[in-house]
Order: structure tokens, then C-alpha cells, then sequence
């Protein structure tokens, strides 16, 4: 009768063997994955670094963008180290992933592996189960395990590769570093962001243009000055805005280490290049903008509050302005202005433009159009580039003066005459001005002494033709006028202009003289005398007409009826 065997729950030993194989072979999964990741991103931290130093040796990077490029770099390896060590290592299998490994790749296995390895854990075996039956899986796992390569699982074709060209890069670096020399070690120092390392040149571009913004059409000339090895000439590489590239020769001055090219009659932007033997300058730019030219120019005239005619549109063919006046300028610009001025010609004067706050297109200006002097003005601007406009159109302006009053005495109608100390003097006058008579004064002065003033009221209103009466009493000056004496008299008159002015003008000067009552009656008979003879001749002169007439009618008469 055979021998139950009955359950035993004693622990089974792990196998050393199979436990031992596993954990190799999970370790070196992971070193592979740090290898293959690692050197990916050490040969590309250095090839970006190399790159970075051919490219600065070319053009000279700036601090700004080396730093940029630096922190490329490291982003870029902290990219890979995450992709390819990192991320892989926190993915390696435990244990039992890697036991599933291996089965995977040696089906013989089957589930063997990870059965033994589970089963032989503490608390592996349950109640019921035979311990003899695990010990014999173990032997049998084992006797297969001795068989199998492990090592064959894992992969190492990407490590292998990587490694290559990590040690390709560091091989050919290493060389082109020595080949440089102090070169390399400049450029690697600038690489890793030194701000006081040079690139070092046997000939450097000590000064040079740099950038510039010209009006087009303009000339423009590039200089540049050498240092160190200072070669007989250089040269200009310029690329066009329109796409064309062009090499140009810098001509060396004889008594200097200087280059210079001279280009007339810019058309096009360009970027440039200057290089002196092994040296070569930044990019520099020439920006080729329209100078700012006037495209429209409207003006109105403002005149003068007194002259009562508000504004009114006038023609830049024809700007006769009255004095006083102000000009108003409404000047639309080709391009956006940052500012601007009036320059006036026969004075000295400028005025600056207000540029609208809306639209820098539009400009604002007002002349003051003074008395005398003035004889045109021309339109100044900048635009945002620093460019200044050019060849300016001068506007000629014709002053047109406000002219004086006119004014006369219409009566008495003879320059002198008697009056008596009693006397009422009837003054008659007309006064005429372009836009209106502000004052009348009759001025007078006897015996030539002080002059006096009597104001001549004219109403409310200030017309531009004055027509007036004045009774002037002479009888109640006080003290009176002594018999004998004269009474010189005009009248004067003022517009109103208070800009320019006030226009003051005077009439004839006329005379009275005092006389006696007797003389006065006297020259009154005189005077009708005067005028009874230039009647009584008046008519003679025409009686004889008439007799003349009369001998001319019958004479032509007989002539007609005779045969």
C-alpha cells in the first residue's frame, strides 16, 4: 500500500539560483536604459555646444543669445535624460516582470519561473498544497535555468550605438579643440556664457557703421576701422531687401586703418557685412524710408475780430493777406510725423506744428501775419525714423496793409474865413475807411499855441464812410478869442484796428480869423459882390450866345434858298 503523503505547510527555501539570475537580469535592463540614455544626451550636449561655438566664431553672438542657446542646451538634455533615463528606470520591471521577461523569451519556461519565484515566498504556500511538489518545481526551473543565457534577453544594439557617438563626439571635439587652440578654449568659455571673453581674431572690426536709417535716394557711406593685422583691403557683403547679394570692396585709407564704401542714390534696404581678413563686424542695417514730404496742404484766413469778416478759404496761388490776419495750415503728411515747424522767410520767426493726437498723418500750424516783412513760409517735419523732410516748397505770402483813413472838409468850402468873437461855425466833413472809422476829432490851435481837442460823436456803430455836421461854437470859448487872432483847424480821424494799428489820419488845415463885427459885414458884401458880377457875366455870355446863334440860323438859311 503506498504512502499519502500528506499537506505540509513548512516554508520552502527560495532559490538562490533563480532569485540571483532574475536580479541580474533586471539590473542590467536598467543599466542598459541609464547607458543608452545617457549618452544620447552627453553627444548631444556636445555637438549643440560645438555648434554653438563654429556659429559664434562666425558671428560673433552676443551675450543675449548665447544664453539663450545655452539654456536650449540643457533643455534639450534634461528632455532626453527624462525620455531615455529617467522615465525607462521608473518603467523597469520588478521581479516578477522580469521572470515574465524570461518566459517571454524562452517559452520552454512556460510559467515555471514566475511560479517558483512566487510560490517559494514566505506565506506562498496554502493549506492542502504538497511541498514536495514545489520542491520538485524548483530543482526542475533550476536545472533549466542553467541552460539558458540570460544575457541574451536584453538588447544592447542602441547602448552600443550611443556609445559610438558619445565617443565620436568627444574624439573629433577633442581634436578640433586642439587644432584651436586658445581659439577653442575662448569660444568654449563664451559658450558657457562668459561675458567678458572675446572672440579672438587676428584682425578685428574695431568700429563700424553699424545701423542707419536714410531718406531714399540718399547716399550713404559704410566705414569701417581695423585692429591687429591690418590688411590692405576688405570687403562689404550686401544682402538687398529685394533678395540680391552682392560683395563689394572696402577701400583702405593710405594714413589710416580705416575701410569705407560710398553708395549714391539708395533705393532698397540692406543688411551688410563687413569683413577684414579673419575679422568680420555684426549685421549691420541700412533702412531706406521716403523722407516725409507735405501730400496736402489747405489753409484758411483768419481775420482780423475788428474787420468783422470771420475766416474764408484762400488758394495757396494767392495769399494776399491782410495784416493782422492769421493763417491757418491744415498739412496732411505721406508718413507718420513726429514733429514739425513753419519757417517763415523775411523774418526770423518759426512755428512749431501740433501734431493731431488721432492720426499723426495730420498736422496743425497758424501764422501770424505781421505788418510788414513777411514774403512766404515753408513746411519743416521729422517722422518717427529721425528723418527730415527735404527741398521744401516756400509759399510766398503778399502782406496787404491795412490802409489809413481817408478824410476831407467839404465845408466851408474856401481854406480861410472871417468869423466874429460871437461866431457859430459850421464844419462840414467826410471821412472813409476800408473797414470802419473808430474816432473823429476836430483839432484846432490858436495862434499857433497848444493844440486842442473836441471828440466828434458818431453813434454806436463804426461805418467805413462817415458823412458829419459840426456846429462849432466858437462865441462860448471861454476866455474868448481876441479880435485879430486865428483859429487854425482839421479834423483827424482813426479806424479800428487794434492789431496793426489804430491808421490815424489828418485833413487840410484850415484857418479862421477873428475880426470885427464891421469887417465881417464888410467881407459878406464883398462876397455878394463877388457873386452879383459872376452873375451879371453870366449873363452877358449868354446873350451873346444867343446873338451868335441866332447870325448862324439865318446865314445857313440864305444859303439854301438861293438858286
Amino acid at each position: 500500500m503506498s504512502r499519502r503523503h500528506e499537506p505540509n505547510d513548512e516554508p520552502i527555501a527560495a532559490s538562490t539560483l533563480l532569485e540571483g539570475k532574475v536580479a541580474w537580469l533586471r539590473s542590467r535592463i536598467m543599466k542598459v536604459a541609464f547607458g543608452t540614455g545617457a549618452a544620447l544626451a552627453a553627444s548631444a550636449f556636445i555637438v549643440l555646444i560645438a555648434v554653438e561655438m563654429i556659429v559664434d566664431w562666425q558671428l560673433e553672438l552676443p551675450w543675449g543669445i548665447r544664453l539663450v542657446w545655452f539654456l536650449g542646451s540643457l533643455a534639450m538634455v534634461v528632455y532626453l535624460v527624462n525620455e531615455h533615463v529617467i522615465l525607462p528606470l521608473l518603467d523597469a520591471p520588478d521581479t516578477d516582470g522580469t521572470a515574465l521577461i524570461v518566459e517571454k523569451h524562452f517559452p520552454t519556461f512556460k510559467s515555471k519561473l514566475i511560479s517558483t519565484l512566487q510560490l517559494t515566498r514566505p506565506g506562498g504556500l496554502h493549506g492542502g498544497e504538497a511541498s514536495f511538489l514545489v520542491k520538485a518545481l524548483v530543482r526542475q526551473t533550476e536545472d533549466e535555468a542553467r541552460t539558458v543565457d540570460f544575457e541574451a534577453i536584453v538588447k544592447t544594439d542602441n547602448l552600443r550605438r550611443n556609445t559610438i557617438w558619445l565617443l565620436g563626439c568627444i574624439g573629433v571635439a577633442g581634436i578640433l579643440f586642439g587644432i584651436g587652440g586658445s581659439i577653442s578654449s575662448a569660444l568654449l568659455q563664451r559658450a558657457f556664457l562668459s561675458a567678458s571673453v572675446e572672440v579672438p581674431r587676428k584682425t578685428r572690426v574695431a568700429e563700424f557703421t553699424g545701423d542707419l536709417t536714410i531718406g531714399r535716394g540718399d547716399p550713404v557711406t559704410i566705414n569701417a576701422t581695423a585692429s591687429g593685422i591690418i590688411p590692405d583691403e576688405g570687403t562689404l557683403a550686401v544682402s538687398f531687401e529685394s533678395g540680391r547679394d552682392q560683395d563689394f570692396k572696402l577701400e583702405k585709407d593710405e594714413n589710416a586703418p580705416t575701410y569705407s564704401r560710398k553708395f549714391e542714390s539708395v533705393q532698397e534696404s540692406f543688411t551688410y557685412v563687413i569683413r577684414l581678413n579673419d575679422g568680420r563686424s555684426k549685421v549691420g542695417k541700412v533702412n531706406v524710408q521716403p523722407r516725409p514730404t507735405v501730400a496736402k496742404l489747405e489753409t484758411r484766413q483768419q481775420f482780423p475780430a475788428y474787420t468783422g469778416m470771420g475766416e474764408a478759404k484762400r488758394s495757396l496761388a494767392d495769399l494776399s493777406l491782410l495784416s493782422g490776419s492769421k493763417l491757418l495750415l491744415s498739412i496732411t503728411a505721406n508718413k507718420t510725423i513726429e514733429k514739425g515747424y513753419i519757417q517763415l522767410y523775411g523774418v526770423t520767426n518759426r512755428h512749431a506744428l501740433k501734431v493731431s493726437e488721432g492720426d499723426a498723418l495730420e498736422l496743425r500750424g497758424i501764422i501770424d501775419i505781421p505788418a510788414t516783412n513777411l514774403t512766404g513760409f515753408s513746411i519743416h517735419m521729422t517722422d518717427t525714423f529721425g528723418l527730415q523732410s527735404r527741398d521744401e516748397a516756400i509759399y510766398r505770402i503778399d502782406v496787404l496793409p491795412d490802409r489809413i483813413p481817408v478824410v476831407k472838409i467839404t465845408y466851408p468850402e474856401r481854406r480861410e474865413e472871417l468869423i466874429t468873437q460871437k461866431a457859430r461855425m459850421l464844419i462840414a466833413f467826410e471821412a472813409l475807411d476800408d473797414f470802419g472809422v473808430a474816432s473823429v476829432q476836430l483839432k484846432y490851435q490858436i495862434d499857433g499855441g497848444n493844440t486842442n481837442t473836441t471828440d466828434l460823436v458818431l453813434g454806436k456803430t463804426s461805418d467805413r464812410q462817415v458823412k458829419r455836421r459840426y456846429n462849432w461854437r466858437i462865441g462860448e470859448f471861454k476866455p474868448p478869442v481876441p479880435e485879430g487872432a486865428s483859429i487854425e483847424y482839421w479834423i483827424e480821424v482813426k479806424d479800428n484796428n487794434n492789431v496793426t494799428g489804430p491808421g490815424v489820419a489828418a485833413s487840410d488845415r484850415y484857418v479862421a480869423r477873428v475880426v470885427t463885427e464891421e469887417a465881417k459885414r464888410q467881407d459878406l458884401m464883398n462876397r455878394v459882390g463877388d457873386s452879383l458880377s459872376s452873375i451879371t457875366e453870366a449873363t452877358t455870355d449868354q446873350e451873346t450866345l444867343n446873338r451868335r446863334l441866332g447870325e448862324l440860323i439865318r446865314s445857313r438859311a440864305e444859303e439854301e434858298i438861293q438858286p
